[in-house]
């Protein structure tokens, strides 16, 4: 053998925090890679003659990983009590790790073409493990102890610790042959052909001595021995030649390595003298391997160390190996500069030379302002004598003085903050406020959701069809004027929530009349699953209705959607940055189809789904049969789903196949592009098309039992109450045929065209249109169509508003319907912006209480809620909006269903039984549960206090003016909620809720200063407190809202936004208000108050929300009585008097060192978000 090796290069692991000995190598037969594994169980690949950084994991945790082996699928790691699969990104494929994995050591893969690996160890049984389930298949007894595991084509060979070589036939894994090698332990055995070569130690005098020889056997019929193999070193690594079959390469522990050709020594042949070569290492050599290419080694030894030799300067590690997935280069941001931006986000060049800006100080001067511009009329009566201009002074200004110009400041578009209006108040007058209450000094005479533009066609996108932003100030979101922008009875949604687009779909889902119903009926009865959506909906709307025009979050229902993996997976969730490119409306309609069908999952009950459809009702009725005894659909079927026969029928043994689906979305398909009459057909024939389907497709036919060509069709059976399109717009050519299929501009209108910009139009106040654009002009979409069923064929036309119904769409409400549009989604683009959604939704029962005709139609887009003409519903010649979501509800829907017998009894057994997820709760609790004794009446006073924890920090940013703006608010969750009874009687303050709420988010600052929490209070393993999902503790205090209890806290109006609950005014009694002067900037803290009141020192050092709580109600009840006195009104002056003396620190014998407020203090503290009191509360 060529005997040219040399020391290529060695590297270390840069990145250990300890010496980690290396413990497995191996070359990637199909990539430029190598494959390291040491002790701590870390897996590293390195790329390339150079060995650079490719992927590191950790694989097995603190385990010795010993065995790496390389498939084209990915790279398997063994450790002694688990096996994992990834791919070469690191991706986790598979990983076993349970009672069966006790004691692993080695690992092979069979010869077999179904992909198995074996794996064995010091353990009773050999595992067959299947490489594409990742999972243990078999179990082969007998075979323990084993140590080394090599495959041939017939055979699979095992070495033991006891020295001992099993041949074992690959297919019944039975032992066919046993070979005694060593009386010790085997160190390491290769195979190839019909060779088979060990080496290990023996027994001499009761110490292990390594063997000096390499053992060399013939396992063709009989296991014969053949001559050995001399090593004086001592062999503890052998590793067969991958392209030389009787060439074997031998390694020992001390650094030592040869290549030997085994035929030369059973030939008896003349070789050459073995040479053996060194490695320079300091410990030990712990793995070896060669590659497939046989041109490069590579060794590791305890040191963490890994060496390469090569026996050439141009050498391959593979002969064809695969490219390699490298990472993408991540382009950098181009910098856009603008007034308010700061000046760190332009990098710093390299440089050597001082900057050309780094000026000494008697450098530096300030320079004056520029001239001012001379009036034009003094520039025409200048005369020049000299160069020099003379012109007669027009008496408006004083000799040789120029009045500076003020700089002009641009308002911004939009409202003011609260904090400013109220400040502009306060100045403007120093008396107190009376009951009148003030003018919005913020909003404008006419405010964005006053306006109504008289466009037809709706070229222009009005400006309240623009993304609108939550703007925050140091206080946060709760200083924005939400009440600029919905002037209506109807509440918005807020956007700073992430996957906030679902909001125009869900004000869609919350005018849905039988859905209301549905899911406020499935909230009163015991939903075991934590985040379910409807219970989710059915809070939402409860939320809505109570809002009365205030904005409203759908923070729990988004949360609970974002925990879904199914949504994940379909690509469901918004990206964090917005991107102009991606398409809502596709995202719209895809997210249609997953929460209606999630939806009807949650609600369907098989066994006890109620009968809302009185059509329903009357087949059971005619087949004479229970509805145990049929598969009633589900409520979301019997009111959204499209009654559909799907039959599939063989075009060879004509076997027909057919089922009944209820699909919940009609998906709109387009003619194809090569059809020219596709642009000028009618939005009817095109729903026919898409919802009646007929076509040719390969199909498995059960009969035939093979593929076959398939007819299948798609019959409509039955007829929703409500029908979801989605349009399918998703390119210029489909979208073309919306706009160019929509009204025209008349001439007389044309010409009074407001400007979308405008404040103004011609229209009333109230919405009423003038009569030139009083008709809703003729619009490709069609306000009201009708749909007949004639057997399997389907009938479907456009029918104009105010025209007599034809007949034949005038027969029984089973096979006849008429819809009307009742709502649309629309996906809008303004120029050089995001694109984002709106929703366009018809409310019938508005009326103006004079009689005057007003408009059915309402825009939601997010928390902006305004009038809209209908002209602009049914409008699409504007480029800047696509349709995304239709939806048409029957007329008489309200005489088919019978919503009566969905549930109505109220499951108040959570306020009565005391739940917890935690595994070792606290057997005592500090609360005492409610007595059935103790059922709650409207006005039972509870007092309540809750806390919180962070799940994102604040993002804020410095400008270049120095000042600090905040980009968004750290999101906080519900970690903890006390309510405490607050009647008179023996229970008084003896709280009956003490829960704390479980996450499975991360929580990045649990704010312990502010809310008493730490880590593991919340988690399920270590809490000792009554632990509960979120929903349960939503739940109850829903049902004590609902019972009409009256809450008594300190700054509840955050607490009640956090928790995502909307509580009316007349049920909360807010101490923070009490004991409040309106014309005074400060809001008390809970913390002073029951130090001067009360003479009680609570907060001192942490928080605790059982003792706020009762806190607050004691301050309640000392208020009553200093009312009942009529001192109230000097108590309340002695307060602010003794606030101001004391620095609104506790007092001068306990100073407390002074806090400044910030976001989180904000969020949790009992104190207006306008003024802080400047310490925790």
């Amino acid at each position: 053998m060529d005997s040219s090796w040399s020391e290529v290069q060695h590297i270390c692991d840069p990145n250990l925090n300890k010496v980690s000995p290396v413990s497995a190598v191996c070359w990637d037969p199909y990539h430029e890679l190598l494959w390291v594994g040491n002790d701590s169980g870390r897996v590293c690949s390195y790329y390339g003659k150079g060995l650079q950084r490719y992927t590191s994991w950790k694989a097995h945790k603190d385990e010795q990983v010993r065995q790496i082996r390389v498939t084209d699928r990915g790279v398997i790691s063994l450790s002694p009590k688990s096996i994992q699969m990834r791919d070469r990104r690191g991706l986790v494929k598979w990983s076993i790790s349970n009672e069966q994995t006790q004691d692993l050591h080695c690992m092979t893969s069979t010869t077999l073409t179904n992909g198995e690996l074996l794996v064995a160890g010091q353990q009773d049984d050999m595992l067959v493990v299947s490489l594409a389930r990742g999972a243990v298949t078999r179990k082969i007894a007998n075979a323990s102890n084993i140590v080394v595991l090599k495959s041939l084509p017939r055979s699979i060979c095992a070495g033991s610790l006891l020295g001992e070589v099993t041949l074992r036939d690959p297919r019944t894994m039975k032992v066919e042959q046993r070979v005694q090698a060593h009386t010790a332990t085997l160190s390491d055995l290769d195979v190839s052909g019909n060779l088979l070569l060990t080496c290990g130690f023996s027994q001499r005098q009761g110490s292990l001595i390594m063997d000096p020889l390499v053992k060399v056997y013939d396992i063709r019929m009989a296991v014969r021995t053949l001559a050995p193999i001399p090593f004086p070193s001592g062999p503890m690594f052998l590793k067969m030649h991958p392209t030389l079959s009787t060439t074997c390469l031998v390694a020992s522990q001390t650094g030592q390595f040869q290549m030997c050709d085994v035929s030369s020594l059973i030939m008896g042949s003349y070789a050459a003298p073995a040479q053996f070569h060194q490695i320079q290492t300091s410990s030990y050599i712990t793995a070896m391997d060669i590659s497939s290419s046989a041109q490069t080694l590579v060794f590791a030894d305890g040191a963490s160390f890994v060496y390469q030799y090569a026996d050439r300067e141009d050498f391959d590690v593979n002969p064809y190996s695969l490219p390699l997935t490298t990472p993408d280069i991540v382009q950098p941001l181009t910098t856009t500069m603008k007034e308010d931006s700061p000046l760190s986000t332009v990098g710093m060049p390299y440089y050597t030379d001082p900057l050309l800006s780094v000026w000494p100080n008697n450098k530096v001067y300030e320079v004056g302002a520029q001239p001012t511009p001379i009036d034009e009329e003094i520039l025409k009566n200048m005369k020049t004598i000299d160069f020099v201009g003379y012109a007669p002074n027009p008496g408006n200004i004083h000799r040789n003085q120029r009045p500076r110009k003020k700089k002009t400041i641009t308002k911004k578009n939009g409202p003011k903050f609260r904090s400013e209006q109220e400040r502009e108040l306060l100045q403007a007058s120093n008396v107190l406020v009376g009951d009148d209450e003030p003018q919005h000094s913020g909003r404008r005479s006419s405010s964005v959701g006053d306006v109504i533009v008289a466009d037809p066609t709706v070229l222009n996108m009005p400006r309240y069809y623009q993304r609108v932003e939550i703007q925050y100030s140091k206080f946060g979101v709760d200083d924005f004027d939400f009440g600029y922008y919905n002037s209506t009875q109807y509440g918005g949604l807020e956007t700073h929530i992430r996957n906030s687009y679902c909001n125009s779909f869900l004000q869609v889902l919350f005018f849905i009349k039988p859905l209301r119903k549905i899911a406020k009926s499935h909230i009163k009865i015991a939903c075991p699953k934590d985040n379910c959506l409807l219970c989710e909906l059915g809070f939402l709307f409860r939320m809505l209705e109570d809002s009365k025009g205030q904005n409203c979050q759908a923070t729990n229902f988004l949360r609970a959607f974002s925990t879904i993996p199914q949504a994940s997976a379909l690509g469901l969730f918004e990206p964090e940055t917005p991107n102009r490119n991606l398409s809502f409306s596709t995202l719209m309609q895809n997210f249609t189809r997953f929460i209606m069908e999630q939806i009807h999952q949650e609600a369907n009950v098989p066994s006890a789904n109620p009968l809302i459809s009185k059509a329903l009702v009357r087949d059971i009725a005619i087949h004479n049969k229970t509805s145990e005894e049929l598969e009633v659909p589900s409520t979301m079927q019997q009111l959204f789903g499209l009654q559909t026969l799907s039959q599939s029928k063989c075009g060879s043994c004509q076997e027909e196949v057919s089922r009944i689906t209820y699909p919940f979305v009609v998906d709109m398909l387009y003619p194809k592009k090569n059809d020219r009459k596709s642009r000028k057909r009618s939005f009817t024939s095109i729903l026919k098309a898409s919802m009646y389907r007929e076509n040719q497709t390969k199909a498995w036919c059960a009969h035939c039992h093979q593929y076959q060509p398939t007819t299948t069709k798609k019959i409509i059976c039955g007829l929703p109450g409500v029908m979801l399109i989605n349009s399918g717009a998703s390119n210029s050519e489909e979208a073309l045929i919306w706009r160019q299929n929509g009204p025209n501009t008349p001439k007389s209108v044309a010409q009074e065209t407001v400007n979308a910009d405008s404040d103004q139009g011609s229209i009333n106040e109230d919405g009423a249109a003038n009569a030139t654009t009083a008709n809703t002009p003729s619009s490709w979409l069609p306000e009201r169509f009708g749909i007949y069923l004639n057997g399997t064929e389907l009938v479907i036309k456009a029918l104009p508003m105010g025209k007599e119904i034809p007949p034949e769409f005038k027969g029984p409400s089973e096979t006849c319907a008429i819809y009307e549009l009742s709502s649309t989604i629309l996906q809008v683009q303004a120029e050089e912006e995001a694109t984002h959604l709106v929703s366009q939704i018809k409310i019938p029962e508005t009326s103006e209480a004079d009689g005057a005709p007003s408009t059915p139609w309402y825009l939601f887009n997010d928390f902006l809620v305004r009038k809209i003409r209908s002209e602009e519903v049914f409008s699409f010649k504007g480029n800047w909006k696509t349709p995304a979501v239709l939806q048409y509800t029957r007329v008489d829907l309200d005489t088919l269903l019978d919503l009566d017998v969905l549930p109505s009894q109220v499951d108040y057994s959570l306020l009565f039984e005391d739940l917890t997820v935690a595994q070792e709760p606290n057997p005592h609790p500090r609360h005492q549960v409610l007595t059935k004794d103790e059922m709650p009446k409207p006005g039972t006073l509870v007092a309540i206090d809750a806390e919180f924890v962070a799940l994102q920090q604040e993002e804020t940013e410095i400008r270049s003016d120095g000042t600090k703006s905040l980009i968004r608010p750290s999101t906080l969750t519900l970690a903890r909620v006390s309510v405490l009874r607050g009647n008179d009687g023996p229970k008084e303050q003896v709280p009956f809720i003490d829960d704390y709420i479980a996450t499975s988010e991360p929580i990045v600052d649990y704010l312990t200063e502010f809310s008493g929490i730490v880590a593991g209070d919340l988690d399920r393993n270590q809490s000792k407190y009554t632990l509960v999902p979120l929903k349960v503790a939503y739940k109850k205090l829903r049902l004590l809202v609902d019972l009409g209890c009256i809450f008594i806290g300190h700054g509840l109006n955050k607490d009640f936004r956090i928790i995502n609950i909307l509580v009316p005014p007349e049920q909360i009694i807010d101490t923070v208000d009490i004991y409040h002067i309106r014309n005074r900037q400060r809001k008390i803290s809970l913390r002073f108050l029951a130090w001067h009141l009360l003479h009680q020192d609570i907060q001192s050092e942490t928080h605790d929300s059982i003792e706020d709580a009762r806190t607050a109600l004691i301050l309640y009840k000392k208020y009553l009585e200093y009312k009942e006195n009529g001192t109230f009104g000097q108590v309340l002056e002695e307060i602010y008097e003794a606030g101001h003396k004391a620095n609104w620190l506790k007092g001068s014998k306990d100073p407390l060192s002074r806090v400044s407020s910030t976001p989180q203090m904000d969020a949790l503290a009992g104190s207006s978000p306008l003024f802080t009191t400047g310490w925790p509360v």
